[in-house]
């Protein structure tokens, strides 16, 4: 009997989740739906680029009629509300009901404002529609002073870019911890960071977090205020609110706990990848990374191709970006990047180019171009090999 397999969200986990369903020509057999908010695949480690012209929208993007069409399957637009597990239904905003026997959560995070008043008035830097907001900020004014609240990864890569164009004394990084790239919590690499920032110019404040935000004043915890022509938010991410039927095991801001097989606990047939899970690893847990969620994407497929056999899900998620063990590539602007992996760094071009080149290389994957798939998959074989996970 045909069974119906939504994939719910269409960024790495999602679309790397049905491209394995697609190659194993399931789509003949059985019906597969990407849903998703958006009508087109974003390429989020990209869009601080387009805030310096590295990168154009359509360098980054792909329409998902057109990846739906390629991969053989049926594409809805539509943003998750919530999940009736018993009923096996998803209800969307609009108030439409889509059924399924088996599905994939995979829509990703949203912005996290803490609850510091003015924040949700400040530009977002997580989805597109808000680098292009930014874009039109940039270019309406000739001097400009841009305050950035978050030195994490996201925060330091749209100051490198904003300072490659604007110039380093126009951008402010406001950041609450004692040092940049908190996440990593790698000191060596946190101060090659810093120093270069601050060498092209950049205003850095350190331990003083936000306290609330007025137009474009910021008012930090210390009592100091700063004004600004525009403030950018990139201090964390959060789990969408969905409505659930039954409990749902999450942790911290709301991240769905999943099994090793990456199912959600206590329910078989849906599973949860990407950004919005939260996979438990010994007493340590993954990162959320492009990468983890590629190779989830993969393996829930891979445990529903096993049941649609009437095997167990058996298929282990084996974890490469673990948080005690982190390893990251983060831009600085003027063509330098810091890679960490581990306990090791390399700040440069070199970084930078590796960056570049593993972004153009799934990009090319998603785009369907040739090579883009042998490429791809070279790569996480590489990363597995060399992480010993």
């Amino acid at each position: 009997m045909a069974k119906k397999i939504v994939v719910a969200g269409g960024g790495f986990g999602g679309f790397y989740a049905l491209k394995t369903l697609s190659g194993a020509e399931l789509g003949s057999q059985h019906e597969i739906v990407l849903l998703d908010s958006s009508d087109k695949f974003v390429y989020l480690p990209s869009l601080p680029y387009l805030l310096s012209g590295k990168k154009t929208v359509e360098d980054i993007t792909e329409p998902f009629d057109k990846i739906s069409k390629r991969l053989g399957i049926e594409f809805r637009k539509g943003e998750v509300t919530g999940i009736s597990f018993k009923d096996k239904q998803i209800f969307l905003r609009d108030n439409d009901v889509i059924e399924y026997d088996y599905l994939i959560i995979a829509i990703g995070a949203q912005i996290e404002y803490f609850g510091i008043p003015g924040a949700e008035n400040t530009i977002p830097s997580w989805r597109l529609e808000h680098y292009l907001e930014m874009q039109k900020i940039i270019a309406s004014k000739n001097d400009i002073k841009i305050g950035i609240v978050g030195g994490g990864l996201t925060g330091v890569e749209i100051a490198g870019e904003l300072a490659e164009r604007l110039g380093g004394e126009k951008i402010t990084i406001i950041e609450k911890m004692p040092y940049l790239l908190p996440t990593l919590n790698h000191q060596k690499a946190s101060l090659a960071v810093e120093n270069f920032l601050k060498s092209i110019g950049v205003n850095i404040v350190k331990g003083d977090g936000v306290k609330k935000v007025e137009g474009s004043t910021v008012t930090l915890e210390s009592g100091q205020s700063l004004e600004f022509d525009a403030v950018i938010w990139s201090v964390g991410i959060r789990a969408p609110r969905l409505k659930f039927d039954l409990p749902v095991e999450t942790s911290g801001r709301g991240w769905i706990a999943v099994n090793p097989n990456l199912t959600v606990k206590g329910v078989d047939n849906v599973y949860a990848v990407g950004d919005i899970t939260y996979f438990a690893w010994n007493s340590d847990c993954a990162m959320k990374m492009a990468e983890e969620a590629i190779l989830q994407g993969k393996t829930a497929a891979k445990n529903i191709m096993r049941q649609l056999q009437g095997l167990e899900p058996s298929y282990v998620h084996r974890p490469i970006f673990l948080n005690s063990r982190p390893k990251s590539l983060c831009s600085v602007g003027f063509n330098k990047a810091v890679m960490v992996w581990e306990s090791k760094i390399l700040f440069g071009r070199t970084a930078y180019i590796s960056k570049m080149l593993i972004e153009n290389i799934v990009m090319r994957d998603i785009k369907g171009k040739v090579g883009g798939g042998i490429a791809t998959s070279l790569e996480s074989t590489i990363l597995k090999t060399i992480s010993r996970v």
